[in-house]
């Protein structure tokens, strides 16, 4: 359902340029801008499952926890505008955008549970969360129109998107256990689980030119997700590898872009810029795998990706 919605809006949204116009002027050029950049980021990310499909004995069975993860990442942005001189004030404009992070820091907690609501805890190991990777790609297409002498544009936009975090667990230290002897160090504790979201998107970006250097610039958009996720944990021996389970729902995001835009000279332009994002899957599946083959099946309850970054790009029009 959710698919049939998306592609009856985009045919909305693009539907401007379809009014008999010949090739050549729907095709023509009027501008293009690549920018590059990097910046620090801050993630965290938590899922948990029930002990049964039907979510019960318990609710939560098991919980992790990456928090505080320091994230350095690189980033391209390119934009492309294109236009018919009939409509001088409209242009259909096309965007992709791709960024790679690379985790520096971070903790990680791994929970189980053998009662309702996170009660009676019978396991509990606090490790690191350094080490590993982030990954966006997004591309969108649209009609953008401008106002007041290009002073402020909006931009109707659908897009698709992929996502990847690729999370590790290691330097493990278990601080609840039901046999005493196994509190303290966990050696070898080298595990990952790696996280795949990707689907359509539904947004916006809007400009407000506020002197002729200065340019305020956002974008929102609602991204409609497919979610699946490995992992391997390298010390069960019970479990097979390097893939001990997998999870798999629907799920759905939230992006959100706010940047000061400082125009250098005619062609260059130096970008300041927060971006939020807040990614949410649930009433998903998890299937475990058994070392000697066979597999078992749980209720993946939630999964959840929130970051916040801060990058700086020099850009440079066309």
């Amino acid at each position: 359902m959710k698919f049939k919605v998306f592609c009856t809006l985009f045919l909305l949204m693009i539907f401007p340029f379809d009014h008999n116009v010949d090739e050549a002027q729907a095709g023509f050029f009027k501008g293009a801008e690549l920018q590059l950049g990097s910046g620090y980021r801050r993630g965290e990310l938590d899922w948990n499952i029930a002990g049964d499909t039907s979510g019960k004995n318990p609710n939560v069975l098991s919980e992790l926890e990456w928090e505080n993860l320091d994230i350095f990442q690189t980033a391209a942005e390119g934009r492309v505008w294109f236009g018919s001189t009939r409509q001088p004030g409209l242009s259909l404009y096309i965007k992709g955008a791709a960024t790679y992070g690379w985790i520096l820091d971070g903790d990680n907690r791994d929970s189980d549970y053998a009662g309702d609501d996170r009660t009676l805890e019978f396991s509990r190991s606090e490790n690191s969360g350094k080490d590993g990777n982030i990954l966006d790609l997004s591309i969108g297409i649209g009609p953008q129109w401008s106002f007041y002498q290009q002073q402020f544009t909006i931009a109707l936009l659908a897009g698709w998107s992929y996502l990847e975090q690729n999370l590790e667990i290691s330097d493990g230290y278990q601080t609840v256990a039901l046999d005493p002897s196994f509190l303290g160090p966990i050696p070898g504790l080298d595990s990952s689980y790696d996280t795949e979201w990707w689907g359509p998107w539904l947004g916006t970006d809007l400009t407000w030119r506020l002197t002729e250097q200065v340019t305020l610039c956002g974008s929102f958009a609602w991204h409609f997700a497919e979610y699946e996720a490995e992992a391997n944990w390298n010390l069960r021996t019970d479990l097979a590898h390097p893939v001990s389970f997998r999870h798999r729902a629907d799920g759905r995001g939230l992006t959100l872009d706010v940047a000061m835009q400082y125009q250098l000279t005619a062609a260059w332009l130096l970008d300041l810029s927060y971006g939020y994002q807040d990614w949410k899957a649930d009433d998903g599946d998890s299937w475990t795998y058994g070392a000697g083959g066979g597999s078992s099946k749980t209720r993946l309850n939630e999964v959840n990706w929130r970051s916040h970054a801060v990058t700086l790009d020099l850009g440079y029009r066309f």
